[in-house]
């Protein structure tokens, strides 16, 4: 990550200072500590696991033991700002992001600490609290869709209450991630705010560089300035910067791929082992199916395109697929299973394949329909538009 003279120049001074004197009077706090304390309701001593969250892993650090009314006490040196969690031996965790020198205060019930704690002394940890009781809310009503939804299912007018329960579950993410880019907006230089940009509801990623680019690289801006040094901050720049590269690869792939165009060619080991190629179908309009045999609607299509090969096929149709699976035992059953006799090839490297950036899969099942001399009659349609694309083009 590059940093600017004026960026670097502060940093070095404040590394000067921190050389210069070990103590801040202003709170009793060594410099570089953190002091984590509070009471977890309990009648009884507990354990608590001290973690940190990097970028790629996350550490143990300590175990902390309360006393017999939960209460607790706790000093951690640190280098940086940076994420922590707090977590019983059995049960959810909070995240904290602490900065050097702040005495961080925490009370929650011992049995559920995600969804009862409050915590003060750091502006970071409380943003974070305000994302998880927000996430929290927004969890708790689509249980309660769910609730309606199995005690209605057999009602008269249930499929009117599936939509109205189906929009308004819709609803809950468009707010979730309404919530957490205002924490970005309104936090531009708090280093909490990358976890706002990384926020997951029900296991599904809300915000992502592809819907929401400007929001990454506006915080990475200012968190840079901050933060030249913090490895949150430098990890949040290479993710900028790769989405930039990626983007413009994209692009230029794109371009390669629009209708008209010599399709790339593709060559991978077919399930023997043999080197297998795109061109040596060349003189037949082939459908390159990229699929799997873990993707559900990839399945269900096979069916469909082997009624369509063995319709179209002496009239020179022909199938180039292509799988994103991860295991040669995965895909060899799926050959089996669904009667597969046409052209498979694969790499095993599931999405980490080179053939899905060069052909700009993001999901499958992915089509693209060739000529005969091999240019793309159309790309990423359905499956139940195949049928008169060949009896437009064969």
């Amino acid at each position: 990550m590059k940093i600017y003279p004026s960026t670097c120049t502060l940093f070095l001074l404040s590394v000067v200072f921190a050389l210069t004197g070990c103590k801040d009077n202003t709170n009793g706090v060594d410099e570089g500590d953190i002091v984590i304390s509070g009471q977890f309701r309990t009648n009884q001593q507990q354990k608590i696991i001290f973690e940190e969250l990097t970028p790629t892993d996350l550490i143990s650090i300590d175990t902390i033991t309360t006393d017999s009314r939960g209460n607790f006490s706790y000093t951690h040196y640190i280098e940086n700002a940076g994420f922590y969690r707090l977590r019983p031996l059995e049960g959810r965790f909070i995240t904290l992001a602490a900065e050097p020198r702040e005495k961080i205060y925490i009370t929650a019930d011992f049995d559920d600490i995600r969804g009862t704690y409050t915590v003060t002394g750091s502006q970071g940890s409380e943003i974070l609290w305000k994302l998880t009781r927000n996430q929290i809310k927004g969890l708790q009503e689509a249980d309660s869709l769910r609730t309606v939804f199995h005690e209605n299912k057999f009602e008269p007018e249930f499929e009117e209450l599936r939509q109205e329960l189906k929009t308004r579950y819709q609803q809950i993410k468009e707010e979730q991630v309404e919530f957490a880019l205002n924490i970005v907006e309104e936090n531009p230089n708090s280093l909490a705010s990358i976890l706002a940009l990384y926020q997951f509801f029900e296991d599904k990623l809300l915000i992502t560089e592809t819907e929401h680019f400007d929001y990454f690289e506006k915080l990475s801006q200012s968190l840079c300035s901050s933060y030249p040094s913090n490895k949150h901050v430098i990890n949040l720049k290479k993710r900028v910067n790769d989405f930039k590269r990626e983007e413009q690869e994209r692009l230029r792939n794109e371009e390669n791929l629009a209708v008209g165009s010599i399709a790339p060619d593709i060559t991978l080991p077919n399930p023997d082992g043999k080197q297998t190629s795109l061109s040596s179908l060349e003189g037949n309009v082939v459908l390159i199916d990229f699929w799997a045999a873990w993707c559900p609607p990839c399945r269900e299509a096979n069916a469909i395109l082997g009624e369509l090969h063995k319709k179209y096929n002496d009239d020179g149709f022909e199938i180039f697929a292509v799988s994103l699976d991860r295991t040669r035992d995965q895909w060899l059953n799926a050959i089996k299973k669904d009667s597969i006799t046409w052209s498979q090839v694969s790499d095993l490297r599931f999405m980490n394949s080179p053939v899905v950036s060069l052909y700009n899969v993001t999901e499958v099942p992915h089509y693209v329909l060739i000529d005969r001399e091999r240019r793309i009659i159309s790309r990423n349609f359905s499956i139940t538009d195949l049928e008169s694309l060949l009896q437009e083009n064969l």
